[in-house]
């Protein structure tokens, strides 16, 4: 355990991790096989036989549409239904937005069900996981193992790596030293159901925090080589160590000390905060298949934690999830050079196969009629972005003026003005709305985040929801958590209209006729 934890927070933690929340009770599957049976209904019991193995629904994470609006396209009113997230019943994204929750009080609640506390004897329960949070992190550099050529500091090894390999991404550095720790750290216990809860949530968090400190250091490291090729291994781990060790005296947490590294310099405190936003807001995503994948190794009883965290980022990075920000990546730098005629037509024919960071396979996210469902999470991670640059607390080059304007055209194209195809022109236009990686992939090319690294910041926080994941999945096996959650967990309507503002105003903004 962390040293610097005092012997009242230490047995505090315990019981904390050692908490688990309840398996839900809410079986839908099989009170329907129930009840068909008692009807005599042996066709309709036939069929929901076969999905018995889908027990009793997620008490994790619900996203249905709650809020709708109206919205102007090009003189057609267009009515969103815009989806809306809460983790356990407990967390909602317009709290977040509303700057009311940290990282750890988030993380906490999904973890555990419930909100953090302070107890009579003033132990904070928030500051206790977040501390430990913060421990785990930075004890990274000065943490020593095996590697090919000797034991070393792994900061060390992390740098020999950049150095040998500059354009490798900050997941397969994550990869690579996953490996290494399988191989140097005996008799793993793994996951399975036989051990206790706190241990392995434990575990959980080291691993994490120990992947997440090798890829943001790798791209810190990766950003140095980029100004100066001929930088020795040493001098990178020298400077990264002197960056991260100002932060921690600065009292800065593990995430505030991860932005700057991602950024390759100290991150002010409005680019902190929009990053900080951006990455709470997916810390889960419900049926993602970076979840699914976390939830079937868990169910597997994975003999190593490492393969649990590689495995989901594999799936993370996968080209129809979070990897469609790097599609959008190819598909800017394929488009930029063009002139405006061709370009909008190179758009147009995109949007008839898959066009990048739009639309959604599980989820009205594309369509003729007048209603059309929405993703939220673009207009939470933009709107904080351009306020900034209205603030003039961000400036952007010409070349970010560019490619952001680009993007902004696409949105024109693919929602406001929809696609008529040939032969059917009388009908509405297709029309896409866009979806979580359409703002991830713009606010980092506005912070100027390396093309490589834009699903990072995801990862760092995702990895928090495959824990949440992880333990309800070994109290019952649900795997796939498309079925219908648990109605406890499921948002209310409200009329809280801060998640709808938001989805209008970036909008309006889009729909502008320039909005950088």
């Amino acid at each position: 355990m962390n040293k610097n934890l005092e012997a009242t927070q230490e047995a505090a933690l315990r019981k904390i991790l050692a908490d688990v929340p309840e398996a839900s009770a809410y079986a839908p599957v099989t009170d329907s096989l129930n009840r068909a049976t008692e009807l005599g209904e042996d066709e309709i019991a036939a069929v929901l036989k076969s999905f018995s193995s889908m027990p009793q629904s997620t008490t994790v994470f619900a996203n249905p549409a709650l809020h709708k609006v109206a919205v102007d396209c090009s003189g057609t009113q267009i009515t969103l239904n815009i989806r809306s997230f809460a983790i356990r019943g407990i967390v909602s994204e317009s709290e977040i937005v509303a700057d009311k929750l940290s990282p750890a009080a988030v993380i906490f609640a999904g973890l555990f069900g419930r909100r953090p506390e302070t107890d009579d004897s003033g132990l904070d329960e928030e500051a206790v996981l977040s501390d430990l949070i913060d421990a785990k992190f930075y004890e990274f550099i000065t943490t020593r193992r095996e590697s090919l050529t000797g034991e070393q500091r792994l900061i060390n090894q992390v740098a020999e790596f950049v150095k040998a390999f500059p354009e490798a991404g900050p997941e397969a550095a994550i990869q690579h030293f996953s490996t290494l720790r399988k191989l140097g750290i005996p008799d793993q216990k793994g996951i399975n159901s036989t051990r206790s809860a706190d241990s392995l949530l434990l575990e959980f968090i080291e691993t994490h925090m120990e992947n997440v400190a090798v890829g943001v250091i790798s791209v810190y490291m990766r950003h140095q080589l980029r100004e100066n090729t001929a930088l020795h291994p040493q001098v990178l781990a020298m400077r990264a160590t002197d960056l991260i060790n100002a932060h921690q005296q600065s009292e800065k947490t593990a995430f505030q000390t991860c932005y700057s590294l991602l950024l390759g310099r100290d991150a002010s405190t409005v680019e902190a905060n929009i990053l900080e936003q951006m990455g709470i807001i997916q810390t889960h995503h419900g049926s993602a298949g970076s979840n699914v994948v976390a939830r079937y190794l868990a169910t597997l009883h994975t003999g190593a934690v490492s393969d649990f965290f590689v495995a989901a980022q594999m799936a993370l990075d996968g080209d129809r999830h979070f990897g469609a920000i790097h599609d959008m990546t190819a598909f800017i730098n394929q488009i930029e050079p063009l002139d405006d005629e061709a370009r909008e037509a190179a758009i147009r024919e995109r949007m008839q196969s898959a066009l990048p960071t739009f639309g959604h396979p599980e989820i009205a996210a594309a369509g003729r009629a007048d209603e059309i469902q929405q993703d939220p999470r673009p207009a939470i991670y933009f709107n904080p972005f351009l306020e900034a640059i209205d603030n003039d607390d961000i400036q952007l080059n010409d070349s970010q003026k560019k490619r952001l304007a680009i993007v902004q055209r696409i949105y024109q194209i693919a929602f406001i003005e929809g696609m008529v195809r040939p032969g059917r022109e009388d009908e509405p236009p297709l029309r896409l709305t866009p979806n979580t990686d359409f703002g991830g992939w713009a606010v980092q090319e506005g912070l100027d985040i390396y093309e490589s690294d834009r699903t990072l910041l995801t990862y760092i926080f995702r990895g928090f929801g495959w824990m949440m994941d992880a333990r309800e999945q070994l109290q019952m096996k649900i795997i796939r958590p498309v079925i219908p959650p648990h109605p406890d967990v499921i948002p209310k309507p409200t009329d809280d209209m801060t998640i709808a503002n938001e989805v209008v105003a970036l909008h309006n903004r889009m729909a502008s006729t320039k909005a950088f």
